[in-house]
């Protein structure tokens, strides 16, 4: 069965671009993006066009696919949460955010890796709360849901149960 996306409301996409923001201009980084582990852009900011920011989240999401199944051959209990790619002119730092969003930072020569993952970090724990808070209403509204459709049933059922003969009766009459 597949997984339900999280969804987010107008104020948690504006804390997750908030907080994307911060997290580029303090690092001085070319672009940042958070995408589902399938590679879906939730949040990006920077200076790559809407293609290319597409195809760095889908490329990072197979990259964390690729490294889930390097961490199962050593024996590694969980995958890898972090990875680095080091270029001549720019640098990649992706990070799992919770088990289904990740958040990625293309940097140039300019910015300091160490720099860009400890804000990066920092960025994380605000993005997680915002996610967990989407998560915890996404269940909360599937329970009210839920409710709703079995409340609907069962008063279908009583009514029925009620006047499903009075409608044959004066069917017969």
């Amino acid at each position: 069965m597949p997984q339900e996306r999280t969804a987010f409301d107008g104020q948690q996409l504006e804390r997750m671009e908030v907080c994307l923001q911060k997290l580029l201009t303090k690092s001085k980084a070319v672009v940042v993006l958070l995408a589902d582990i399938e590679g879906q852009t939730v949040g990006q900011v920077g200076t790559l066009s809407d293609k290319d920011r597409t195809a760095l989240s889908t490329l990072a999401a197979g990259s964390f696919a690729a490294t889930a199944a390097m961490a199962r051959i050593l024996g590694q209990t969980g995958a890898f949460d972090q990875l680095f790619f080091e270029g001549d002119k720019y640098s990649v730092y992706a990070s799992a955010v919770g088990d289904e969003f990740l958040l990625t930072v293309a940097f140039g020569t300019g910015a300091k890796p160490g720099l860009v993952r400890l804000l990066a970090q920092e960025a994380i724990w605000e993005l997680f709360d915002v996610i967990r808070q989407a998560q915890t209403q996404g269940v909360e509204q599937a329970v009210e849901d839920l409710i709703d459709v079995e409340f609907a049933e069962s008063l279908a059922d009583e009514l029925d149960a009620l006047y499903g003969d009075m409608g044959t009766d004066a069917v017969d009459a």
